[in-house]
């Protein structure tokens, strides 16, 4: 449940860093970053700016030890492993360009996973799960399995999973990186479309000009921290 007058992100003053023996590497500094309930933002920049590793800090894969991250207005930066691993499960759904889909599981059984988890009640896991198989285009197809979908169709299989509890942030990581032309459309249209009519907040990762024109908003990770980047910006730039 979202919590009203809050956004669904909040990154305020987020630094990062990794240490290699004695040697500390800066990789984020200082971020601020805010994404509103129903709004999706694409996150650009050059490859080794930060990107994944930001995704990781709010979504609770790493811990964050400097600045604040503000997730449907409470705080988790300070949360310990268990804590985070509970609100990860409960709030944010994550997207991998990989699809991150398990094997041994039916369509039915991935997508469902996440409720799985929670304890939900199997009659209402089965009415979401036939709910969004018709939204994908799957419908009939629980009881397969990933390896006779074709990319596009697991890649959708994945946005299923990451939005069947309604989570208050979807969080994508290049999901189109694996697909081709024609079926990344259709994934990123998927996407955009589920994400405005579930109110949850969408942060793309792309390197794609074409994904990034997608989003209500644009902004690039630079060393000096995050940036709004206008269209006409973005479509002369080759800094991506």
């Amino acid at each position: 449940m979202t919590a009203v007058g809050h956004p669904a992100i909040a990154v305020r003053g987020l630094s990062h860093s990794v240490r290699t023996g004695t040697r500390e590497t800066r990789i984020l500094h200082e971020l601020e970053l805010e994404v509103g309930h129903g709004q999706s933002v694409a996150l650009i920049g050059r490859s080794g700016s930060g990107k994944s590793t930001l995704l990781n800090l709010i979504s609770g894969l790493e811990p964050i030890r400097s600045g604040e991250v503000w997730l449907d207005g409470e705080a988790i930066s300070h949360l310990g492993d268990s804590q985070r691993t509970r609100r990860r499960g409960r709030d944010i759904g994550f997207i991998h360009q990989a699809f991150n889909l398990i094997p041994t599981l039916s369509v039915g059984d991935n997508i469902c996973l996440p409720l799985a988890l929670a304890g939900t009640d199997t009659h209402e896991r089965q009415d979401r799960l036939h709910q969004l198989l018709d939204v994908i285009g799957l419908g009939g197809r629980d009881n397969d399995y990933p390896d006779q979908l074709s990319g596009g169709e697991q890649q959708r299989v994945a946005i299923a999973r990451a939005l069947i509890h309604r989570p208050a942030l979807i969080l994508a990581d290049e999901p189109t990186g694996n697909l081709d032309a024609q079926s990344g459309r259709k994934v990123l249209a998927l996407l955009t479309d589920l994400v405005e009519q579930e109110g949850s907040a969408l942060l793309l990762v792309t390197h794609s000009l074409e994904v990034a024109a997608v989003a209500d908003r644009v902004v690039v990770l630079e060393q000096a921290g995050i940036r709004p980047i206008r269209r006409d910006e973005l479509n002369h730039s080759s800094a991506w």
